[in-house]
């Protein structure tokens, strides 16, 4: 039996628990802001723990639950850290737009000493270094530059092409998973217009740039903590010595770009791609006789970021895109018929200029994206310059933001809110035509993010997945088949929206669906 000290001290130490629980997680009750019931010790962060669900789904499910309908902001706490989820467009606005000096940093942050992969990417990287990064590397992403790389990716089409064709026997239709030919097809791409490299995905599922990149995206438990602590408990990153990018994938990809851009210095060619760039900026540094290791990781922070957004985020929407199709075989046919008469209008060919412009192609991608963001909610941190009027939640609430606060915007949650789009979780790509989009409420539409710190990969992104599906739809149709999901079910480890088994499709010859259609 205990002790009567060790019972007095135990009681003691549990009054001084109890003491503490009610005066942390009262903070939103003293505010007077709507909060989510939070659990001792934990907050609101059950769903990581039992990993019963993804916290960007949690995000979703604060933003629609019925008592927070019409609540502009809510209280959360991550651990014992209170945290604001915004739903309130002129709130999200203001942060992401009006308010943005307030706003510049994600709340997110990774260990400058430990991982300068992670820590100094134009993703993660903090301000004012973010602002001059970004002015640095924006020049990759011009549409003239674009256009220039237009060829390249149209090459990767083909062998997309190419790769679907092999996998027929005869002409038969065929299954396969979806997101892995997605990806492979995506690798190959963003290789090639952003380092000059051939990555020969499609031909080898193994070849070193697919395989490292498929390591990076398997969200282990290990792997799901990583992230946890980057994204929601960064005063822990340098304890436990936090990397986002795995070592493995540092060390390829320093490898690779230390080669690559000693090849391009040697051979003085210009390609108008992100080695070009990041040669620029070595040779400037150089100059000023500030090159060294650190500037070197620099660079290669931001290849890091561009392979690993650049795939991920493309295959991940081609997949999806290609899911709602197949469901949807009235759709798809609209969308085949105006890919293959662009096709036969350029004879056989696809300009730049017309990809971009076929407007049931825009609009098919445009409403996968609503419904699957990729990257599903936006997180930033309150750090206002000293001396600045401090942002409050007026006229909603009589609450003054305090520095260092994290807010999240649950764009997942917003993109399937039955007030802006009716029939949210249906597909209907004519919520996009010309005349819908004008009734479109503001803040109501957030898939790259809104503001100066919106992704600056949109448009190559957007292209990238157009090309995919140009080249798949080009010469097959795509069904549903037993493997097939009959709903999508997000890998509750993942911090993007990924899903959680393979997708898998049954491909089909054009001419071999038009026989049997006509049986």
């Amino acid at each position: 039996m205990l002790s009567v000290n060790t019972a007095c001290l135990l009681a003691a130490l549990l009054a001084l628990v109890y003491v503490w629980c009610r005066y942390t997680y009262g903070y939103w009750k003293r505010n007077k802001i709507p909060y989510m019931t939070p659990l001792p010790l934990i907050g609101n962060m059950e769903v990581f723990f039992k990993t019963s669900n993804s916290f960007y789904l949690y995000l979703s499910d604060v933003y629609k639950d019925a008592k927070m309908s019409k609540a502009a902001a809510v209280g959360i706490y991550i651990l014992n850290k209170p945290a604001l989820v915004l739903r309130e467009p002129e709130l999200i606005k203001s942060v992401l737009i009006k308010e943005f000096p307030k706003f510049a940093n994600r709340s997110a942050g990774c260990d400058p000493h430990n991982d300068a992969l992670g820590s100094n990417n134009l993703f993660f990287i903090r301000n004012p270094q973010w602002k001059d990064l970004r002015t640095k590397i924006t020049p990759i992403f011009t549409t003239g530059k674009i256009k220039q790389m237009y060829p390249l990716m149209t090459e990767i089409g083909t062998e997309l092409e190419a790769h679907l064709k092999s996998h027929a026997k005869n002409g038969d239709a065929f299954v396969t998973e979806v997101k892995e030919v997605c990806a492979s097809f995506t690798t190959d791409i963003i290789a090639t217009i952003a380092l000059g490299v051939k990555a020969n995905s499609l031909v080898n599922p193994n070849a070193e740039f697919r395989s490292q990149g498929r390591k990076l995206f398997t969200f282990t438990f290990r792997r799901a903590i990583d992230f946890f602590i980057a994204f929601f408990v960064t005063k822990w990153v340098s304890t436990f010595r936090i990397k986002i990018f795995t070592a493995e994938f540092s060390s390829f990809l320093r490898g690779t770009i230390s080669h690559v851009m000693a090849s391009r210095e040697e051979s003085k060619a210009t390609r108008n791609d992100l080695i070009d760039v990041l040669v620029s900026l070595k040779e400037e540094a150089v100059a000023k006789g500030e090159y060294n290791a650190q500037v070197q990781d620099m660079l290669t922070a931001q290849a890091a970021v561009f392979l690993s957004a650049g795939f991920e985020t493309s295959s991940s929407t081609m997949t999806f895109a290609l899911y709602e199709l197949s469901k949807r075989p009235d759709l798809q046919e609209r969308l085949r018929n105006e890919i293959c008469e662009a096709f036969v209008a350029e004879q056989g060919t696809m300009s730049y200029e017309t990809i971009n412009n076929l407007p049931y192609l825009s609009m098919v991608v445009d409403e996968v994206l609503r419904l699957y963001p990729v990257l599903p909610y936006l997180d930033r941190e309150y750090l206002p310059k000293e001396g600045e009027k401090q942002f409050d939640l007026k006229p909603f609430y009589d609450y003054t933001v305090p520095i260092g606060m994290p807010v999240f915007i649950p764009i997942f949650g917003i993109q399937r809110d039955p007030e802006f789009w009716p029939n949210p979780n249906t597909f209907d790509p004519e919520r996009f035509n010309a005349e819908n989009k004008k009734t479109h409420k503001p803040m109501s539409y957030l898939p790259f993010g809104t503001g100066p710190r919106n992704c600056i990969g949109s448009r190559i992104g957007l292209l990238q997945s157009k090309i995919g599906l140009v080249h798949i739809l080009k010469n097959h149709y795509v069904t549903t088949c037993e493997k097939t999901p009959s709903e999508m079910t997000f890998d509750p480890l993942s911090l993007v929206l990924s899903y959680k088994d393979g997708v898998y499709l049954n491909f089909v010859n054009d001419k071999l669906y038009e026989r049997n259609a006509r049986q």
